[in-house]
């Protein structure tokens, strides 16, 4: 039976709905010339291309981006007639590589033999795996912290007054991580909790930064003038202050860190000081802060992660200076009875 002009025309628009109404990322991809004869909505929203635009690029400009592995998938899709695989990935057009289990088909549509990709975004799958992964790591990692907090807490009982004091940091330490551990099985999520300010004396608190900072050779002091007090969550202000002490403290060449501290009226600012190397000047330019996994320094987590903890106290976090000579970073926080804690967002 022939195929009439309006028949072909009626079986074109009704592919053109079905296309359109793919929930997935869908492409037209033209076997020949390569180019992208038509994308639904779904992948205009993935790609952030328009229709005419996508209708000027070929696959290998937006999927994916080791252009071999692409064309080995056309092959098996030609070989095939269908074919399926992850571990390929499309471009977006800001540059973001989004991770995809692909699937496609030989077709021929509107006059074109065409390969239909069908991108199935696994960002999110990826990121429930990883949630629920790091759960379970909290809770396992929950019990075996407990279980050592029981074993020094009789070290802390015993007769030598230099085991016990040392008993007694250790078991401070595994308190804050029993209680991280808790937090994140509580809210599924690695989102600070809303802080719980209190009012706290920084001189002892930074004694207690001090002493966790694992660097033998390095000279660690606390410059807090006594009495000097802030309004913060005392459990976030150790977790920030302690990455920045960490980080100065692991720097080759660094031989003293020290923590200072003063008032000014209706703020405090903490500094950590150190005499290393400095930041790489890359670093610098960029604003002092380092993106997580930072391969230049090896420090953008912490400082990420204390950033965010001075922030939610309603603070800042700031690179005061670097040279060959040292490093200073600042935090600002209000001041006693001042504190204005930011709202956990999520």
């Amino acid at each position: 039976m022939e195929t009439t002009p309006e028949g072909s025309r009626a079986t074109e628009d009704s592919f053109a709905k079905l296309f359109e109404r793919i929930a997935d990322s869908a492409l037209l991809v033209e076997i020949d010339s390569g180019i992208v004869v038509e994308a639904n909505a779904a992948a205009r929203r993935l790609l952030g291309y328009g229709r005419e635009e996508l209708g000027r690029l070929r696959a290998v400009d937006i999927h994916p981006h080791e252009i071999p592995a692409f064309e080995r998938f056309v092959q098996q899709v030609l070989a095939h007639g269908t074919w399926e695989q992850e571990g390929l990935s499309c471009r977006t057009r800001e540059g973001v590589f989004v991770p995809a289990r692909v699937r496609a088909t030989d077709v021929e549509v509107f006059g074109r033999r065409c390969v239909l990709v069908v991108v199935h975004d696994l960002r999110t799958e990826r990121l429930a795996d990883l949630g629920q992964a790091v759960r379970k790591i909290s809770h396992d990692l929950r019990n075996t912290l407990s279980t050592a907090m029981m074993l020094v807490e009789s070290l802390s009982h015993g007769d030598d007054p230099g085991v016990r004091r040392s008993a007694e940091r250790v078991l401070r330490s595994l308190e804050r991580a029993v209680d991280m551990c808790r937090r994140t099985l509580a809210t599924g999520t690695a989102q600070e909790p809303a802080p719980e300010p209190t009012d706290v004396d920084l001189v002892a608190l930074i004694d207690d930064v001090l002493a966790d900072v694992p660097a033998t050779e390095v000279q660690c002091e606390n410059g807090i003038p006594t009495r000097l007090r802030v309004t913060t969550d005392p459990r976030q202000l150790h977790r920030a202050l302690l990455n920045l002490a960490r980080n100065a403290a692991e720097a080759p060449g660094t031989t003293r860190v020290t923590i200072e501290g003063a008032g000014h009226g209706d703020h405090i600012v903490v500094d950590v000081v150190d005499d290393g190397p400095g930041l790489p000047e890359s670093t610098v330019r960029a604003g002092g802060i380092p993106a997580p996994g930072s391969a230049a320094t090896g420090t953008g987590l912490g400082l990420t992660i204390a950033q965010e903890l001075v922030r939610n106290n309603g603070g800042s976090l700031a690179l005061v200076a670097t040279d060959a000579t040292g490093t200073r970073f600042r935090i600002s926080l209000p001041a006693e009875g001042q504190a204005r804690p930011h709202a956990a967002t999520g």
